[in-house]
């Protein structure tokens, strides 16, 4: 239990650094490729509108010729250095995509050869072509396209990615280390805790045995000394509600240290069902109820013994507290699982009852007591199941409650 425990905490702790680490990452990851299309795009306007001029007049104060630098111009809006460093081409076309002029006296890897590719690529009004980002721009005589090459800061994005990924295998590794390290600090506490509660358990069923013993023999030697009364009836009943109560204690601890190598074999689940239901027709009968059972063959590879007994702790249920007087029984295959569902009608409201599968609940405490229930019949279901892969559920749609026992259907 403590293990699986610990597992858990390792796996939600990773999965939530996990999670921060790569939303910080994506987040920084789109902000870089937002900022660097955001930037194009603004290269691309001023291209378009007039106002900008790539490159821009450096010497402002006249040519070097005379003898002095003057005054640098800068683009308005851009950095300083992004008209000296921007490289772009611009091709006009006709409606059906024939080049009818291009500019490409500003980059030096794009030929006139490679136009016709690009023009037919750039079907939208704006977009990327490789690392080329575009806008087409509708004109009399068909479209204008401006084409800014944004390799530099797509390799930039690119290269953060997969640093990101990187530092994010690497620093998962490293806290990984520790939190595996720090949760057996952290859970040491409840492992000590957990440890002293079986040992509880285990201590005091054994001292438990002896004096239930001795009661039980003490109540029968009464019994033929003084015939049958009430009093006897009442101690020996209590008896064997506390002996019940000590062995189920001690089921739920063995399943709880996690040994679930469990001898199993091959059998009837039908036959189990209707051997197991004709064996509580008699408690049925009593309670004034009856147990109807609709089942498909099926062939199961389990502990039969457990089986068993959590189909009978199931209906056993029933009898008890079902409100109706019918409790139907269902058997059927799904997929590659044993479905079994047992519906009666009861009080609960809307909804799924995990909690009936908890040690010691009882929804209505003074009518367990009048059943003789004790709140562990339903976990001690849940312990089996789980033992053998499978689960068990409870819902309600507000008149009937349906108890959902599911089996993997495993080969030898």
């Amino acid at each position: 239990m403590i293990k699986k425990i610990r597992k858990r905490f390792i796996l939600l702790a990773l999965s939530v650094v996990a999670a921060v680490i790569l939303a910080i990452a994506v987040g920084i990851s789109v902000a870089n490729y937002a900022n660097t299309v955001k930037n194009a795009d603004e290269i691309i306007l001023g291209l378009e509108t007039g106002s900008v001029v790539l490159p821009p007049d450096v010497f402002g104060g006249g040519p070097p010729e005379e003898g002095g630098r003057g005054q640098i111009i800068e683009p308005k809006g851009l950095p300083r250095e992004t008209a000296f460093s921007a490289r772009y081409f611009i091709v006009d076309a006709d409606e059906r995509g024939n080049i009818l002029r291009s500019d490409l006296g500003r980059i030096a890897y794009v030929q006139s050869g490679d136009l016709d590719a690009f023009v037919a690529e750039a079907d939208k009004e704006r977009g990327f072509v490789g690392d080329y980002r575009y806008k087409r721009i509708e004109t009399e005589k068909g479209y204008t396209y401006i084409f800014l090459d944004c390799e530099k800061e797509l390799d930039a994005c690119r290269d953060f990615v997969l640093s990101a990924v990187i530092v994010t295998v690497a620093g998962l590794l490293v806290i990984g280390v520790l939190i595996v390290f720090l949760s057996k600090k952290v859970l040491a506490p409840v492992e000590e805790s957990y440890e002293k509660q079986k040992r509880f358990i285990t201590d005091a069923g054994h001292e438990l045995k002896t004096p239930l013993t001795v009661i039980g023999a003490n109540a029968e030697l009464l019994e033929l000394e003084i015939g049958e009364n009430e009093w006897i009836d009442s101690i020996k009943g209590q008896v064997k509600r506390l002996g019940k109560l000590t062995k189920e204690l001690f089921f739920l601890t063995r399943m709880d240290e996690g040994n679930r190598d469990l001898p199993k074999g091959a059998f009837s689940l039908k036959s189990a069902l209707e051997e197991v239901t004709d064996g509580l027709k008699e408690a049925a009968l009593v309670a004034g109820k009856s147990v109807s059972v609709e089942a498909e063959e099926i062939e199961l590879f389990a502990n039969e013994e457990m089986i068993r007994r959590a189909l009978g702790l199931i209906l056993d249920n029933a009898i008890k507290y079902a409100e109706s007087e019918e409790i139907a029984v269902s058997l059927r295959r799904e997929g590659k699982n044993a479905v079994l569902e047992e519906r009666n009608a009861a009080s609960f409201p809307k909804g799924a009852h995990p909690e009936l599968f908890e040690r010691f609940y009882r929804p209505d405490d003074s009518r367990s007591k009048d059943t003789g229930g004790h709140g562990i019949g339903l976990s001690v279901v849940k312990s089996i199941a789980e033992a053998h892969g499978g689960n068990v559920g409870a819902a309600s749609d507000g008149e009937t409650v349906t108890f959902r026992l599911t089996f993997p259907i495993e080969s030898k």
